[in-house]
C-alpha cells in the first residue's frame, strides 16, 4: 500500500495494483460539485433557519420601511404573513414614544454606520423586555442602504432580577430591624408591584391558636375584600406558602393569586415566606428582649427600672389629686432555709408562688415588682379602705399553706410601709423608709407589718455615723482586752481565762460587746476586729508566760463571720507565729448555732485548728439545736453550760435538771466542762455536786484588765468555794 504523499490526507485505503487512492479533499470536493444547490434553495433554508428562531429578526431601509421580518415578529404584531408586514414603519403598526425611541436608534446606526449592540427596551406589544441589537445594511459597494436589527425577549431576565432586587430589599429591611405590621403591608405591596396581575396576602396564627387572621393584604386583595376564608376555600387560585418560625413551627402563611407559573416565581415567593418568618422571629426577639429589659426573668413581675417609671407617674398623679399612694417592702421570712434545704428549683417555684399570690391581692391597676432574691416592693393607690388591712390581707395570702418538693409548708414576710407626703413625697425618700420599716419587722420578730416611723429614720442615721466611727476605730486600733478567769473550784487555781473585748471609744469611755459587737458583723467589720483580738490575746498570754507566771489557756470567741472567711486559719497560725505562743494554750470558742449552720465546712476547719494544736471549746452550749449524732462528730475539748441555764438554779428545777444533763452529756463524751454566769454560792455547789469544777462568772471574778489578772495569778491559791 502506497504511503499518502505530505500534505495529502487518506480517505481510503486499496491495494497497491489498483487505481492511485482518492484523497478527502478530493471526494468533498466531488460531493459539493454533485450537489450544488441553486439560490433559491439557499433562500428557503435561510428563511427557514430565520423563522425558527425565537428571537426578532428584521431588516429596514433608510426610511424605517420593513424590508424583512421573520415569523416571530410577525406573529407578535398579529400578522399572517411577512409579506402583510413589507413597507410598513413601526409607527404604522403601534405609534408609541417606544416606537419614537427604536427610530432614533435605527437612524443614528444608519447615519454613523456604527453597530449598536445590547439595548434594553420595553416590547411595543405586549408585556415584557427586550434586548435589542442593531448594524447597518450595506450593499455590495458597502454603502449603506438600512438597518439590519435582532431583540431578544429577555422578560424573564428582567423579572429573575427584579426577584431578586425585590429579595434583597426585603433581607435589608429585616437586617435594620422592622415594625411588623408596616413590614408586612410592605411586603404585600411588594409583591403585587413586581409582579404583575398578583394579589397577595399574609395569614398569621391567632395567638394560642391555628386559626388564621389577615396580617396584611395587597391593594388588589384588600380592594376586593379578601378574607382568610376566600383563601382557605379556594385552594386552586391561592396558592399558600409557608411562613416557618425559628423553633421549627409556623407563624402562617403567604397567600398569592398569579397567574405566571415559572418555577424561579415560585422559589422566590418560597425565599420570601422565609423572610417573613425570620422578621416574625425578631419581632419577637426584640418584643422580648425589651419585655426583660424592663421585667423580672423568673415571675415576669416589673423590675426596678419599669417600677421607678411607674411609680413616679403614680406619685405625679397623687400630687395633682391628692390620692394616697404607698410604697411596701415585702421580704419572705427564712427563704434562704427554703433555697438550702429544697433547691434553688423548689425556690423559684415559690418566689413565682409568692408573686401570683401577691398580685391577686393588689389587682391590676397596682404594681408589684421583684427586685431580687425574696424581696418584692410593691406601690399601692388608696381605695376605700386603709392600707394596713390591705397588707393585712397580702400578708395572709403570703402564708397560705402549700407543699413544694414533696413538703408541706406556711410562709411569713415581714413588711413595712411609707405613705407617700407623709414619709416623703419621691420614690427614693419612699423607698428607703419602706425599706427601713421592713427592717424594723424582722428585728421584732417576723411575720409581721411595720408602718415607717420617723424614730427609724433617726436610729439608722445613728446606726451610720456609729459605723463610720467603728471603722476609724479599726483604723486607729481603739480596742482593749479584758479577762474574765476561770476557776477550778477544788484547787482554787486560776485554769484559763477568757479574752473579752472593750472599745476605749475618744469621747464615751469603754464600750461594752453588746453595744457594738451587732454592728461590727452587720458591717462586716468584725472580721478586722476579731482578727485583732486574736493577736492581742496571744501577746498577752505569752507575755504572762514570760512574767514566770503558770502557763494558762486562753479562749478566744470566734464569731461566725470570721470563722467562715477562708484564710481563718492562716489567721490564727500568724498570730500564734508572731506572739511565739505555743498553740497548746490558746482555746477557740465558737456559738453552736454557728457550726449547725454548716456542719460538714465546720468539721473541716475545726480539724484544721487541731492540726496546729488549738483546741476548741463550744460556747453557750445548750441554746444550739445540734444533735448528739452530731456533736460526736466536732473534735472539740470543752463545753462552756450557758449562762442562761444557771441564772435561775437552785429556784428553777428545769435548769438544774439540764444542767445535769449537760454535765453528763460532757462526761460521756470525755469533754471538759465549765459553768458561764456563775454568781452565787448556791450555784458553785450545785455545780460541783452534780461534776462541774470548772466554773467562771462573778462569783469569782468580773472581766479585769491584764494587770489585774496578773495579780490575781501572783496571789496564792484561793480556798475552794466548796467548802
Amino acid at each position: 500500500m502506497r504511503k499518502a504523499a505530505v500534505g495529502e490526507e487518506v480517505v481510503d485505503a486499496v491495494p497497491v495494483d489498483t487505481e492511485e487512492p482518492i484523497t478527502r479533499g478530493r471526494a468533498a470536493e466531488e460531493l459539493s460539485q454533485s450537489q450544488e444547490p441553486s439560490l433559491a434553495e439557499r433562500y428557503d433554508w435561510l428563511e427557514a433557519m430565520i423563522n425558527h428562531v425565537p428571537d426578532y429578526i428584521y431588516a429596514k431601509d433608510l426610511e424605517g420601511r420593513f424590508l424583512f421580518a421573520n415569523r416571530a415578529i410577525v406573529l407578535n404584531n398579529g400578522l399572517e404573513r411577512v409579506e402583510d408586514m413589507v413597507g410598513l414603519t413601526d409607527y404604522d403598526i403601534h405609534p408609541s414614544a417606544a416606537a419614537e425611541t427604536i427610530a432614533a436608534i435605527e437612524r443614528h446606526v444608519m447615519e454613523t454606520g456604527e453597530p449598536d449592540l445590547g439595548f434594553e427596551e420595553r416590547r411595543l406589544r405586549g408585556n415584557g423586555w427586550l434586548m435589542m441589537s442593531r448594524v447597518p445594511l450595506r450593499d455590495k459597494t458597502g454603502k449603506v442602504i438600512g438597518v439590519v436589527g435582532a431583540s431578544r425577549d429577555i422578560t424573564a431576565r428582567k423579572r429573575g432580577e427584579s426577584l431578586m432586587k425585590a429579595q434583597a430589599q426585603l433581607l435589608k429591611a429585616v437586617a435594620k430591624g422592622v415594625r411588623l405590621d408596616p413590614f408586612l403591608s410592605d411586603v404585600a405591596n411588594l409583591l403585587e408591584e413586581v409582579i404583575p396581575g398578583t394579589a397577595a396576602a399574609v395569614l398569621l396564627h391567632k395567638e394560642g391558636a391555628q386559626e388564621f387572621y389577615m396580617a396584611a393584604a395587597s391593594p388588589s386583595a384588600r380592594a376586593a375584600s379578601i378574607s382568610p376564608a376566600d383563601i382557605l376555600d379556594n385552594p386552586a387560585s391561592w396558592r399558600r406558602f409557608a411562613i416557618s418560625s425559628g423553633d421549627g413551627g409556623q407563624h402562617g402563611a403567604l397567600a398569592v393569586q398569579v397567574s405566571c407559573h415559572e418555577a424561579s416565581l415560585w422559589e422566590f415567593l418560597t425565599g420570601v415566606a422565609q423572610t417573613i418568618g425570620i422578621a416574625i422571629d425578631r419581632h419577637y426577639d426584640a418584643e422580648r428582649i425589651t419585655f426583660l429589659a424592663e421585667h423580672d426573668a423568673l415571675t415576669g413581675l416589673p423590675n426596678r427600672t419599669l417600677l421607678d417609671r411607674k411609680l413616679d407617674d403614680m406619685l405625679r398623679r397623687a400630687n395633682e389629686t391628692s390620692r394616697k399612694v404607698a410604697v411596701v417592702f415585702l421580704d419572705i421570712d427564712n427563704f434562704k432555709l427554703v433555697n438550702d434545704s429544697l433547691g434553688h428549683a423548689a425556690g423559684d417555684k415559690l418566689l413565682k408562688i409568692v408573686a401570683n399570690r401577691i398580685s391577686e391581692e393588689i389587682g391590676q391597676d397596682n404594681l408589684i415588682s421583684r427586685i431580687g432574691g425574696d424581696e418584692f416592693i410593691l406601690a399601692l393607690e388608696q381605695t376605700d379602705e386603709d392600707f394596713v388591712p390591705w397588707l393585712t390581707r397580702i400578708r395572709e395570702a403570703v402564708a397560705r399553706p402549700l407543699t413544694l418538693a414533696g413538703m408541706d409548708l406556711q410562709l411569713t414576710c415581714s413588711i413595712g410601709m411609707a405613705s407617700f407626703a407623709i414619709h416623703g413625697r419621691t420614690a427614693k425618700e419612699l423607698f428607703a423608709n419602706a425599706d427601713m420599716a421592713m427592717y424594723r419587722a424582722k428585728e421584732n420578730g417576723r411575720n409581721s407589718i411595720q408602718v415607717f416611723d420617723p424614730v427609724l429614720a433617726e436610729n439608722a442615721r445613728q446606726k451610720l455615723g456609729r459605723s463610720e466611727e467603728l471603722r476609724r476605730a479599726v483604723e486607729r486600733d481603739e480596742f482593749v482586752l479584758h479577762f474574765q478567769p476561770q476557776k477550778d473550784m477544788t484547787s482554787g487555781e486560776i485554769i484559763g481565762v477568757e479574752a473579752l473585748v472593750r472599745w476605749n471609744h475618744p469621747t464615751d469611755g469603754l464600750v461594752f460587746p453588746g453595744d457594738f459587737i451587732p454592728l461590727a458583723e452587720e458591717s462586716g467589720l468584725i472580721v478586722p476586729i476579731g482578727e485583732a483580738v486574736l493577736r492581742k490575746a496571744c501577746g498577752q498570754a505569752k507575755e504572762w508566760q514570760k512574767q514566770g507566771l503558770p502557763p494558762v489557756k486562753i479562749g478566744v470567741n470566734m464569731s461566725a463571720r470570721q470563722f467562715q472567711e477562708q484564710g481563718m486559719t492562716r489567721q490564727v497560725a500568724a498570730a500564734l507565729a508572731e506572739s511565739g505562743l505555743d498553740p497548746q494554750w490558746l482555746e477557740i470558742e465558737v456559738t453552736e448555732s454557728l457550726l449547725m449552720r454548716d456542719v460538714q465546712g465546720a468539721i473541716m476547719k475545726m480539724h484544721e485548728l487541731n492540726a496546729l494544736g488549738v483546741s476548741l471549746a463550744i460556747d453557750d452550749f445548750g441554746t444550739g439545736y445540734s444533735s448528739l449524732s452530731t456533736l460526736k462528730r466536732f473534735p472539740l475539748s470543752r463545753l462552756k453550760i450557758d449562762r442562761s441555764f444557771i441564772a435561775d438554779i437552785p429556784d428553777d428545777a428545769d435548769d438544774m435538771a439540764i444542767t445535769s444533763a449537760i454535765i453528763s452529756l460532757a462526761r460521756s463524751l470525755e469533754l471538759d466542762v465549765i459553768a458561764e454566769g456563775v454568781e452565787t454560792k448556791e450555784q458553785a455547789r450545785f455545780l460541783s455536786e452534780a461534776g462541774c469544777h470548772a466554773i467562771q462568772g462573778y462569783l469569782f471574778s468580773k472581766p479585769i484588765p491584764a494587770e489585774e489578772v496578773t495579780r490575781i495569778m501572783r496571789e496564792p491559791a484561793l480556798k475552794s468555794l466548796s467548802k
